[in-house]
């Protein structure tokens, strides 16, 4: 099939490790925030709920709102592995592959960076991360192109 490439194995696991760290880092930064008494005690006097709340509602919704968050911030890495997968198991990859997981990388990491407190280390980790992955979706061009190359001879 012209215009499909097969997956390397080397970037398979070049793409799929650092959403593992990833995905566990941000894992270790969820339960260290729902764990952290003092984290949620801040996170009830900046947000002013009043008296009309028992602190075991306030905790229910502080552990929810986590929750949400860490899965908002892990559902483009999910879909980038899972996709991955399947490029390297059954389907092939092109350049929208690159193109489509190029731009949501970009845009997961701009929501992390945005929503980040940078006296947190986990924002560097996730920075290292998310430029590592950027640089390897986008190298599949050269992988892509060589392919094609080999194609037309």
């Amino acid at each position: 099939m012209r215009g499909y490439t097969i997956l390397p194995k080397k970037y398979f696991y070049l793409i799929f490790i650092p959403i593992g760290i990833l995905i566990f880092i941000t894992s270790i930064e969820v339960i260290i925030k729902v764990k952290d008494r003092t984290l949620f005690d801040a996170w009830v006097l900046n947000n002013n709920f009043g008296s009309n709340h028992t602190e075991s509602q306030l905790f229910n919704i502080y552990m929810t709102g986590n929750l949400a968050l860490y899965f908002q911030k892990i559902i483009i890495p999910i879909g980038l592995s899972l996709h991955t997968y399947f490029s390297y198991v059954k389907i092939r990859i092109n350049k929208l592959f690159v193109l489509v997981w190029t731009i949501l990388l970009a845009g997961s990491y701009a929501y992390v960076f945005f929503d980040a407190d940078f006296t947190d280390i986990f924002i560097y980790i996730y920075t290292i991360l998310y430029i590592f992955m950027i640089f390897i979706v986008l190298s599949l061009i050269i992988v892509i192109d060589k392919s094609e190359d080999c194609e037309r001879r």
